[in-house]
Parts: C-alpha cells; sequence; structure tokens
C-alpha cells in the first residue's frame, strides 16, 4: 500500500459477506486496534484504494451501519464501468489496509425528530437507510418511520431480512418493499409487498406529505423523480433530504459530465522564475474575465468577486460584496449547500480533493439557472483555522446542453435498436 493520505486513518478490512448479487458488505476496523471516529447514522467516510499498476483512487461511500464503537461497514454495488468497486469485490481481501477519511455529511436523523420520517430507496441507495434503522432501533427518534424501498428482484434485493428484524423490534417502524421483476421463487409478503415500480404516487398517496421529513437516496433517475414529484407537491427544501454522491446539478438533468482525478498529487508552493513574482500572476489572474474567481468568508459572505464573475453571473462587484452566496444558489440547493459549507469550515476538511472538478446549478441576477464547474479551496490562517473558501467557476451552460442532446439522441437511437 502506498504511504497514508494526510488527515486519514489506516482501517484493516475485517471482514467481508454479500448482501446480495451485486452488493457486498466490508466491515473496516481501525489498524491500531482503536475505536473508530464516532459517527452519526447516514454520514459516508473516503475511502483511499491502491490498484496495482492504475494508481490511488478516491471514493466516498456511506457508512451502513449505527455506531458501535468497533467498526465501520460499507455496502458496494459492483458497478459494470466502476473500477473501484470491482476491484473491491474481486481483489479486496482480509487483512487488506486502506486509508480511510471521515465521518461526514449531513444525511442524518433530526435530533430531535418532530415529524413522521419516510425513507424512499432503490438499490443501493438503502444504505444510509439501514444504518438509520439500527440507530432508531437502539435508541428511537420519537416519530414513526416509513421505509420504502425498490429493488429489481430477490436476487439484488439487499438486507431484507435485516430490515424486517429492525422492524420487528421497533413497532413504529413500516416496510414497504416493492420489486419491479419479481422472480418466481420471490414471495408475496415474505420478499416484497408489491409487484412493480415505487412510483411518487404512491408515495404521495399513501404518505403524510403534508408533515413528514422524506429521506431520499438511490440513482441519479430516482432522485430525479422523487424530489421531482416532492417538490412540485408542496414539500420545503426544509423537509427533504437526499444522499448522493455525483454532481448535485445532474438531480435536474442539468450537468455536464464531471472531469475528476483519481489520483492524489503532493501539494506544494508554486514558485516563479525569470523576474516573474507571483503577485503579478495572481492579479492577472484574478482581474480576468475568463473564469469567475469568488471567495467567501467563514460564514459565506462574499469577500472577492472578480470581473469573470461579473460576466458569469451579472452582478457586479458592488452589488456581490458583502452579500450571502445565495445569490448565486438557486433555492432548491441552498440547504444542501449550506449543511456542506458548514461543516468544512467547522472540520476543516472537505470531502473534495484536490483536483477534483465539480458540477453545480448557478444563478444569474436576471434570474436564469447556468451550470457552471469549479474547483473549490479552503482559506486557512496560521492555526489551520478555516476562514474562508475561494473558487474559481466556469459557465459550462453551452457544453451541456449540447451532451444532454447528444444522451437524448444515444437513447433513441438505442430504443430503435432494441426493436418492439
Amino acid at each position: 500500500m502506498n504511504s497514508s493520505t494526510s488527515g486519514t486513518r489506516r482501517f484493516v478490512l475485517a471482514s467481508r459477506h454479500a448482501e446480495s448479487d451485486v452488493i457486498t458488505s466490508f466491515v473496516l476496523r481501525p489498524a491500531d486496534g482503536g475505536a473508530p471516529p464516532a459517527h452519526r447514522a447516514g454520514q459516508h467516510l473516503t475511502l483511499w484504494v491502491d490498484i496495482p499498476g492504475e494508481g490511488r483512487h478516491k471514493r466516498n461511500y456511506t457508512i451502513s451501519c449505527a455506531p458501535n464503537g468497533e467498526n465501520w461497514r460499507i455496502s458496494v454495488r459492483r458497478q459494470e464501468a466502476g473500477r473501484v468497486s470491482q476491484w473491491l469485490h474481486d481483489h479486496a481481501v482480509t487483512g487488506a489496509e486502506f486509508d480511510v477519511a471521515g465521518p461526514a455529511g449531513s444525511f442524518v436523523l433530526p435530533d430531535p425528530a418532530t415529524a413522521p420520517v419516510v425513507m424512499l430507496s432503490a438499490g443501493v441507495g438503502l444504505t444510509p437507510m439501514v444504518a438509520m434503522l439500527e440507530q432508531h432501533a437502539a435508541a428511537p427518534i420519537g416519530q414513526p418511520i416509513h421505509f420504502v424501498h425498490g429493488a429489481r428482484d430477490g436476487a439484488s434485493h439487499a438486507f431484507g431480512g435485516h430490515v424486517r428484524a429492525l422492524a420487528d423490534q421497533a413497532p413504529d417502524v413500516t416496510v414497504t418493499t416493492f420489486y419491479s421483476r419479481s422472480r418466481p421463487e420471490d414471495r408475496e409478503g415474505r420478499d416484497y409487498d408489491i409487484s412493480g415500480h415505487l412510483t411518487p404516487e404512491w408515495i404521495l398517496a399513501n404518505t403524510e406529505a403534508k408533515i413528514a421529513d422524506y429521506f431520499v437516496c438511490g440513482p441519479l433517475d430516482f432522485l430525479r423523480e422523487m424530489i421531482g414529484a416532492l417538490t412540485a407537491a408542496g414539500v420545503p427544501s426544509s423537509r427533504l433530504h437526499y444522499e448522493f454522491f455525483g454532481q448535485v446539478e445532474d438531480l435536474l438533468d442539468a450537468a455536464p459530465t464531471p472531469a475528476s482525478s483519481s489520483s492524489i498529487a503532493a501539494p506544494h508552493a508554486a514558485t516563479t522564475i525569470s523576474g516573474f513574482s507571483r503577485t503579478e500572476i495572481a492579479d492577472g489572474l484574478l482581474d480576468s474575465a475568463a473564469d469567475a474567481v469568488i471567495a467567501s468568508d467563514r460564514e459565506g459572505m462574499i469577500v472577492l468577486w472578480n470581473a469573470g464573475a461579473t460576466r458569469v453571473f451579472g452582478f457586479t462587484q458592488e452589488e456581490a460584496l458583502g452579500q450571502s452566496l445565495d445569490i448565486i444558489i438557486p433555492e432548491p440547493f441552498r440547504q444542501r449547500h449550506w449543511d456542506g459549507y458548514h461543516e468544512t469550515v467547522s472540520t476543516g476538511q472537505s470531502r473534495y480533493g484536490a483536483g477534483d472538478l465539480l458540477a453545480v446549478p448557478g444563478l444569474t441576477k436576471a434570474g436564469g439557472r447556468i451550470s457552471l464547474e469549479f474547483t473549490i479551496v479552503l482559506l486557512k490562517d496560521d492555526r489551520g483555522r478555516v476562514t474562508g473558501m475561494a473558487s474559481v467557476l466556469r459557465d459550462v451552460t453551452k457544453r451541456f446542453e449540447e451532451l444532454r442532446a447528444l444522451k437524448k439522441e444515444l437513447a433513441g437511437l438505442r430504443e430503435q435498436h432494441a426493436g418492439p
């Protein structure tokens, strides 16, 4: 294994076991024999995997168990194009060691809970919900929970027996499972409750949309469908929680394919030669109108706004300085943004590594929405305390629209090829 990554702790793979034909759980314990850091059910960890001949890869995985003081469990779905998930399934053996950072994330149950909780998941999206159910079984939150999950069939359904056993321990938990393509050996009433797809119409007819807190996790299309329907039904963003490790703008079908670095480069201080100074170069970049450069303080108030930011968003420097970042964040995404922002400020850790190119929706002065790609750096004082953040942002709306058109064309060609 490579040397340890800064800010991480070494963990050992203590055991592994299949949860379904496509999902395997990996139990991780600190290599030093101590207890893992305390976490809240629903949070995630960051795992670095060294694949021989391919270098170091970083992935975020939900901790799929409630806090137990001994270990963490992650439950990983094998992805056809997922190099890391394939390596974990095929090559990770007991005793393997990993660098791990965590826990992080605000996708956790309210404390205290003041309304009924509805958990909506599909596929491997049930992992944070399982951790929450385990936590609730040990320490009830004081509100009823409706666990609603969609799977293809019994072969792909993970944690089915475990979830029902947890519900048996907690009489205020209701479980409803959908199988979209049940097999002859799958028995209704034992393995699943309803045949067919989990739909927004069923959710709105069978849950308390006017008062419930909704937790949603699953594939991108599932998230789009559920979040869109719940929002249209009037569920405010304060009661709509979702977890998803892709680019947030993808939820509204409005983001380009993200580009990210899978290797971790050692940081260094940039130096200059031939008479050029860092200040001259920095001033040239900051004064350029090519890309937006924005910096904000610990509270998220804008402290730097360059000419590029005015070109991209429409606000002048005078209009933007001293304002909240909310002026460029579409309302549906503000709560998620601030949860992550304040967590990063308080911990000094971001789940995004150096070189990660992120995608988000942006809001212009005219009220239009644009697609953005950006990188982020933390600003710290001499004591290592986070004082703010700086970002370089680029408007990629045109490229995204072209990519979306190509995706639709490809989907149409696949349908034609598949035939009736």
